[in-house]
């Protein structure tokens, strides 16, 4: 028996051991310290699944069963060292949900082949690891009788009830905390940090999957939102919101992108404006509002939304939304159709006798697409909502030769030149490798096409008599990533840009409007608004200017014209940050850009502690309204 125990206890040690070296390493590829703040949990986690090497009487396949566990945490270590160096994000389960789109967009730019040196070096360690205690301590073969089996089962009977009970009880610290942890998918970094890998996933799994129960009757509480000084200024009037994919300030020129600077210059411009989310979250959240830390899951069921744009205006004015793409990226097609948009329009509506692009860069040029639109708009005489999502700016850049051909066609080049020439146009990537400045100087030429799209929709809203009674807003989802184009732009001393540091997460915002614009420079000397923005502030801010009221707690932000401090949250790297302070769980400050004081900081923490709260009835509401689709 003791001989048994013996090998059985150094197998359990080195598969301990390994589990640890892994979770080190993966920690310090995200940005963590060495082990979890809490590491009684992890060691918790990490004991009860060596156990059950006491109970495989075969050291084969008791070391089979700890090789595959091992292979399946340094796969999850792997994982997050891509997706962390890539988007700064961290894996989760939810994510399988999307392997078709990740497929359709994948670069090579994005995959870290240090990472998976890593991943090898840790197996061949493990390997020779095993090899020494084969020789050492396993090479004398136990006979296991029926007595030793018998002890060996009491031992992992006793010794399991003691772990579960540890796990599930809430009598003992840490763990009455992390029974009773429901914000784990709001603050995923943060809770990855606390508990380690095994208790982070079994927590998220069992959220997830395991947290069903239905209560069609729940509601958010209703708390009125409070009318700004410009409310029902702009009452009945038309809005065209264009989400500009990887739109940046710095490509709005006055010769380049006249449109879009005109739009800057005369509309209401915000400078601190920051988003980091993917595509369709900040999609999503420029129409909803919000969007919970729980995905949508669309293919198995229904989902309510209030207050969202399309549902509160559908039933006096027209409403459409555009995108060159299929309607089952992202499952847009569902989840716009739930959200109550009348009309959607993608690539089959746009364009139906021409197959798709591909992600070659050689995307829908946005000049071509919103000529395509006009066609498609102003199906009734009443006041419309339009949602268009661009594409071109997407990226790659400076990989599609026919686009590049176009752009030369389209003196998008030349113009770029001549600017560069006379010294009103600095590349932003000057100083880096010629391949660089050929791709921003792509990236230009597409902000370019995006301005001429621009002008042919405006042009045929004069047609209509309704450009002036038009409120525009244009942001950006996120900031140019590909190619690292943001963390470059933002590096210091020549090393790339951190996760924390807050101005790589920068991208447009302007809301136009003569009227508007008239009414805002009655008190105050121009239209730029310094203030921190973010596109949590589009629905409140329109739905004010229309004379609205909503829900104040289905709003994740407030309206550009309140006084109430914003602070951003990113559904991607669940973190929170303004353009002053950047944290993981709204109360460690990471980052501080600048010095805030103790007042500011007290807002900030203030305001990300109730923006949890929101966010935990948000993902209540659609986790127990939800219905389940039949088949």
């Amino acid at each position: 028996m003791k001989k048994y125990l013996k090998q059985k206890l150094i197998l359990m040690g080195v598969f301990i051991l390994f589990y640890f070296v892994i979770e080190m390493v993966a920690f310090l590829w995200i940005g963590f310290q060495l082990l979890p703040k809490n590491i009684i949990i992890d060691l918790v986690f990490v004991i009860f699944i060596s156990s059950f090497i006491i109970i495989i009487p075969s050291n084969k396949w008791g070391i089979i069963f700890m090789s595959v566990w091992l292979l399946f945490v340094n796969g999850l270590f792997v994982t997050n060292a891509n997706t962390f160096s890539g988007y700064f994000e961290l894996f989760t389960f939810e994510q399988f949900k999307l392997l078709g789109e990740a497929t359709d967009i994948l670069n090579l730019d994005y995959i870290s082949f240090r990472a998976f040196i890593d991943f090898i070096l840790i197996i061949i360690a493990y390997v020779l690891v095993l090899k020494y205690v084969h020789r050492k301590y396993l090479k004398t073969k136990v006979i296991v009788n029926k007595k030793i089996l018998l002890n060996t089962y009491i031992l992992f009977a006793f010794l399991m009830i003691s772990l579960v009970t540890i796990i599930s009880t809430r009598t003992f610290n840490p763990f009455e905390d992390y029974s009773e942890d429901v914000t784990l998918p709001t603050l995923k970094r943060d809770a990855l940090e606390r508990y380690g890998l095994l208790a982070y996933y079994y927590k998220e799994v069992d959220l997830l999957y395991f947290s069903d129960e239905s209560f069609p009757q729940y509601q958010v509480p209703y708390e009125v939102s409070k009318p700004t000084q410009y409310f029902g200024l702009l009452e009945g009037y038309n809005i065209f919101t264009i989400m500009i994919e990887s739109g940046e300030s710095y490509a709005v020129h006055p010769l380049l992108t006249p449109n879009l600077y005109n739009m800057t210059n005369e509309g209401l411009y915000f400078p601190n404006h920051y988003s980091e989310n993917k595509t369709n979250v900040s999609e999503i959240i420029g129409i909803n509002g919000h969007y919970p830390s729980h995905s949508f899951d669309t293919s198995n069921y229904e989902y309510t939304f209030e207050d969202s744009l399309p549902d509160r205006l559908g039933d006096t004015y027209e409403t459409a939304f555009f995108h060159d793409n299929y309607s089952i990226f992202y499952s847009r097609g569902e989840i716009l159709d739930m959200l109550g948009f009348e009309n959607l329009y993608f690539h089959d509506e746009i364009f139906p006798d021409e197959q798709r692009w591909q992600w070659d860069g050689n995307l829908t040029l946005d000049s071509e697409t919103a000529q395509a639109m006009t066609d498609l708009m102003f199906q009734t005489d009443d006041p419309f909502y339009y949602f268009w999502t661009t594409l071109l700016t997407h990226g790659p850049y400076n990989e599609g030769e026919d686009n590049i051909q176009k752009f030369e066609d389209l003196g998008y080049f030349d113009l770029i030149e001549i600017a560069e020439g006379r010294g009103d146009w600095v590349n932003p990537l000057e100083d880096y490798d010629e391949e660089d400045q050929a791709r921003m100087v792509y990236y230009q030429a597409a902000m370019m096409d995006f301005d001429r799209a621009l002008g042919i929709l405006m042009d045929a809203l004069k047609a209509e008599d309704e450009f002036d009674n038009t409120i525009f807003v244009l942001y950006g989802d996120h900031a140019a990533y590909y190619h690292n184009f943001n963390r470059k732009i933002s590096s210091v001393d020549g090393e790339e840009a951190e996760y924390y540091d807050i101005d790589i997460y920068s991208s447009f915002y302007t809301i136009y409007n003569e009227t508007l614009s008239e009414e805002y420079l009655y008190n105050h000397a121009n239209t730029s608004i310094n203030k921190f923005v973010s596109p949590y502030t589009i629905v409140p801010t329109l739905l004010g200017l229309l004379g609205e009221t909503y829900n104040e707690n289905f709003m994740l932000g407030n309206s550009v014209f309140s006084d109430i401090e914003h602070v951003f949250y990113s559904n991607k790297t669940t973190t929170f940050f303004t353009d002053k302070l950047y944290s993981v769980n709204g109360y460690d400050i990471v980052y501080e850009k600048v010095y805030v004081g103790d007042h500011y900081l007290e807002e900030f923490r203030y305001q990300t502690e109730s923006m949890i709260e929101k966010l935990q009835m948000i993902n209540e509401y659609y986790l127990n309204t939800r219905i389940e689709i039949e088949d």
